[in-house]
């Protein structure tokens, strides 16, 4: 049976200041060192030093480059190696894309796509095309006709797009402890300080016991400690295809013609006009501040910012309503699978990154307040733990056209408006065609959308 990666958490209760504080010195110390690791290693000249961060760290620890960090050892050898694995994820996530690009540029041949595939495989390859220094043709090619030029210049231009930004984190709030850093009591547990020999003794909420690097973060005045458990999946007998739509109004509406997650707009609807509010209400203040700095009224000025224009309730509610978010959809995503009780979900990609077409900005603007990526890491957690297969398909017009009779219509709200057909739901009526497109033969993943249309423009005479 096949495992996955499950993260458990364990809760504090409120913390008192001075021990606040040493968290809070060491997440931002701990910030510092992964920042520092990833303005330095971030770029292409640092392609080739991505395996060797044990050196790196064997370089520092001879040369004292990591007192200044003030950290016990562990602290920042732990940030050292994540920040490498974060940028080594990066770098892997630029290389997807470019694949991705390179499937859909209908202008290479198999050849073509073989060739540019084995020089992003290796590292040496890569690099050497991207610093434009001389690479010996490979061994495997040199029978082949290829524009190697031309291909050189398309990996270097697909990876100036895609390459991912350097990461920098701007507020430290969290760090890692492992098996060395930590130890367990009766009612809480004893963290490692900045001061040797002493460790902090922060009371839990639970009587659990884990023995895993595991993440702390400081919310608000309290920690929480995120261990990640390998568990088993689950059995999976189930024989239904469901094809899902991604919505604003409803979260998921599916090919069996089911809405889930009815109060997603109400919920987001009344966080914006929350924070439109209280933001209003902080620029007006603000605007008093700084007119009382210009006058040199110091004391009127300190009183405002000390008892207005804190953070402390503002990131307290807004946390309050990303956890409540949350919530919601798990519990819709748990209950859309113990309905539709699903072998395999088709669906197009759920980060809402290309919203351009899709919604308009009042819509955007709520959608945004959203964790990035949070709905399909979610989907995909649960559908691996269930043992059902996630599938991703072509999205072009699958919102524009009938899934009866494929004739294109127009879109109004929750009305699709179809010419033979009539009216039917806009986001039903999408999802049964992501459904259809899973077995469409002529259009797959990577066709390009104009191919799409004309593809489907020609069905629709047909018919």
């Amino acid at each position: 049976m096949s495992t996955i990666i499950k993260t458990v958490k364990q809760y504090s209760y409120e913390l008192d200041e001075e021990m606040l504080k040493e968290l809070l010195f060491i997440a931002n110390q701990y910030k510092n060192v992964k920042n520092y690791v990833y303005s330095r290693y971030s770029g292409i000249n640092s392609i080739l030093l991505l395996s060797k961060d044990r050196k790196i760290r064997d370089e520092w620890i001879k040369t004292k480059f990591y007192e200044q960090w003030k950290l016990p050892a562990r602290y920042w050898k732990l940030a050292l190696s994540e920040a490498f694995s974060n940028i080594k994820t990066n770098w892997s996530n630029t290389k997807n894309k470019v694949k991705d690009q390179v499937n859909r540029n209908s202008n290479l041949s198999n050849e073509d796509r073989h060739y540019i595939n084995y020089i992003l495989k290796f590292d040496n390859c890569y690099f050497k095309v991207l610093t434009n220094k001389e690479l010996k043709t490979p061994k495997i090619f040199e029978d082949k006709n290829l524009n190697y030029k031309y291909l050189n210049n398309l990996i270097k231009r697909y990876t100036r797009r895609y390459k991912e930004k350097i990461p920098y984190a701007k507020t430290g709030r969290t760090f890692s402890i492992d098996t060395g850093l930590y130890s367990y009591t009766a009612d809480g547990i004893n963290i490692t300080s900045t001061t040797k020999g002493k460790r902090l003794s922060i009371k839990l909420s639970d009587k659990n016991r884990y023995d895993h690097t595991m993440k702390v973060k400081i919310v608000a005045e309290k920690i929480q400690v995120h261990c990640p458990l390998r568990v088993k999946t689950k059995t999976n007998q189930n024989e239904n295809i469901l094809g899902i739509d991604k919505g604003y109004k409803y979260l998921f509406a599916t090919s069996s013609e089911k809405l889930y997650g009815e109060n997603l707009n109400q919920y987001l609807s009344k966080e914006t006009e929350r924070l439109t509010k209280v933001n209003s209400n902080r620029n007006k203040l603000y605007a008093k501040y700084l007119m009382h700095l210009e006058n040199g009224n110091y004391e009127k000025a300190k009183l405002i910012k000390e008892n207005n224009l804190g953070k402390k309730k503002y990131s307290k509610a807004k946390h309050r309503h990303d956890e409540n978010i949350k919530s919601y959809i798990n519990c819709c995503l748990n209950n859309l699978l113990e309905q539709e009780k699903p072998k395999e979900i088709v669906m197009e990609q759920l980060d809402f990154v290309s919203w351009d077409d899709r919604f308009p900005k009042s819509v955007k603007r709520k959608l945004s307040r959203w964790i990035k990526g949070y709905i399909r890491k979610r989907l995909e957690y649960k559908c691996s733990l269930n043992n059902m297969k996630c599938t991703y398909i072509n999205p072009a017009y699958t919102s524009k056209v009938c899934n009866i009779c494929g004739c294109f219509g127009t879109r109004n709200g929750d009305t699709f408006t179809c010419p033979k057909c009539g009216k039917l739901h806009s986001d039903i009526n999408a999802s049964k065609n992501i459904l259809n497109r899973k077995t469409d033969k002529e259009i797959n993943l990577y066709t390009p959308y104009k191919k799409v249309k004309e593809i489907l423009l020609d069905r629709e005479k047909i018919s």
